[in-house]
């Protein structure tokens, strides 16, 4: 879940990247050049709680200190510090476990990494009894799947206060071309349907892929996502078990190399070289969905935040997951922002009370300048992105977002294993293999199942 994860497997479109491409992403302030431990408060001062974001930058760091200004309105016996937008070229996570070791980390951060990989080191606090007294962060206000990426062994350690949902975005003026239903309800329910209504739009010319259809799963951050719909997992947390090579998992990605192979040329190199089939800018290239050169691929929720999108002359909408072939009923899947309270914390009630207030208020804030989906269910449904309201009215926006918090409550669990971050690099990399046809999907998933399981079993092991 880090920018390193781009590229040709990463997803349309990381978050940590679009704050970039809208041009929050300015200069990193230096750790070493900003005051960033907590003030002790003397008789009658206020109490300081600092506060740091892995990045962002530019108008999304302002954007949080404008929300803290507001936060101390309400709070006047509380300042929340400037933000600590990023480490420079230190990387977030390091520098943070190595102040929270030493005694001075911050009061409350973001996160993005997962909570629970965190939790299983030592390094958070448990939120379960703040959480009762909270006004907006109670454990009930969350989706239940959603909260699950903050929880390990019985306990809640992060407030997820965005979630990105997930949807098919399909393109509605290329389907009415050909004749084809293009209302939501006639939406492929089944991979076998997608499949079938891909190969409706899919168009080569020579070695080069002009039109595709759907371009089945290739970015790991969905894998969870897909595995679900086929009735399976990738990590079983109740467990602590990876099945990453279970049955289900590997007759799903022998489906899509099947799939590969009768659309696609059996050549995953080919696709990717005939255009940008991602949701964003990829040097210089527009995505092909704006070029009318692709019908349907995943997307997330904070993607309707994009002009090119929300203000294109094509019309467009999202449908739900169809179902493989071993699941049940369609699911989403989901991106969280988490925020949490590092080990060693000053100001532990002060600083929840500023992640409360982020939950329920400040996120509304949050939303308008960048609309990443606010998980709280006290949040007000009708906040809408300016852009999607600019670009296609003010009903169709509604229908949208409704339709993303909608996904929210049938969302999978994800992101909640201890080795989060390691987990989605081997998985990326068995992936590569099998889109590539460097290993079958038997010998690859079952590669990536060892070497998670492994560091699990370490992680736990040393926790214990």
């Amino acid at each position: 879940m880090s920018l390193k994860n781009q590229g040709m497997y990463g997803h349309a479109i990381d978050r940590r990247a679009f704050l970039r491409w809208l041009g929050w992403g300015g200069g990193m302030a230096c750790l070493a050049a900003c005051g960033t431990s907590s003030t002790p408060a003397g008789k009658g001062q206020k109490v300081i709680v600092t506060f740091w974001t892995p990045g962002g930058g530019g108008d999304f760091c302002t954007g949080l200190d404008a929300i803290a200004r507001d936060f101390e309105q309400h709070y006047p016996s509380i300042a929340i510090a400037e933000t600590q937008c990023g480490t420079g070229e230190q990387e977030f996570n390091e520098v943070l476990l190595a102040r929270i070791a030493a005694g001075t980390p911050p009061d409350a951060t973001v996160l993005w990494t997962s909570p629970a990989a965190l939790a299983a080191r030592g390094s958070l606090l448990p939120l379960d009894a703040l959480m009762q007294q909270a006004h907006y962060a109670q454990a009930e206000n969350w989706p239940p799947a959603v909260l699950a990426s903050c929880q390990f062994a019985g306990k809640t350690y992060g407030l997820p206060v965005t979630a990105g949902s997930c949807g098919l975005w399909y393109n509605r003026d290329m389907f009415e071309h050909k004749g084809i239903p293009a209302g939501r309800d006639d939406f492929p329910r089944s991979w076998d349907e997608l499949r079938r209504l891909s190969k409706e739009f899919t168009v080569w010319k020579g070695d080069t892929l002009q039109v595709a259809g759907f371009i089945p799963w290739h970015a790991v951050e969905d894998l969870a996502t897909w595995s679900a719909s086929n009735g399976s997992q990738l990590y079983d947390a109740a467990h602590r078990q990876y099945t990453i090579d279970a049955e289900p998992n590997v007759a799903m990605m022998e489906y899509a190399v099947d799939w590969l192979n009768q659309e696609y040329k059996g050549d995953f190199a080919r696709v990717t070289r005939s255009g940008n089939w991602e949701g964003y800018e990829i040097e210089g290239r527009q995505p092909a969905f704006i070029d009318q050169r692709q019908a349907m691929f995943l997307t997330y929720s904070w993607n309707m935040g994009l002009k090119i999108f929300a203000q294109s002359a094509s019309t467009w909408n999202i449908a739900r997951l169809p179902v493989g072939p071993g699941g049940t009923q369609s699911v989403a899947g989901y991106w969280p922002n988490w925020l949490a309270l590092p080990k060693g914390s000053r100001h532990v009630e002060q600083a929840f009370a500023w992640l409360d207030y982020m939950s329920g208020v400040g996120v509304q804030t949050w939303f308008r300048n960048f609309p990443d989906l606010p998980a709280n269910l006290k949040v007000p449904r009708d906040l809408l992105p300016t852009a999607l309201v600019d670009g296609k009215g003010k009903a169709f926006a509604q229908d949208i977002m409704n339709f993303f918090r909608d996904q929210l409550d049938s969302a999978t669990p994800m992101w909640d294993s201890p080795v989060q971050d390691f987990a989605t690099d081997q998985i990326r990399r068995a992936l590569e293999q099998i889109m590539h046809k460097v290993a079958t999907p038997r010998v690859a998933l079952g590669e990536a199942q060892k070497a998670c399981q492994g560091a699990l079993d370490k992680v736990l092991q040393a926790g214990a």
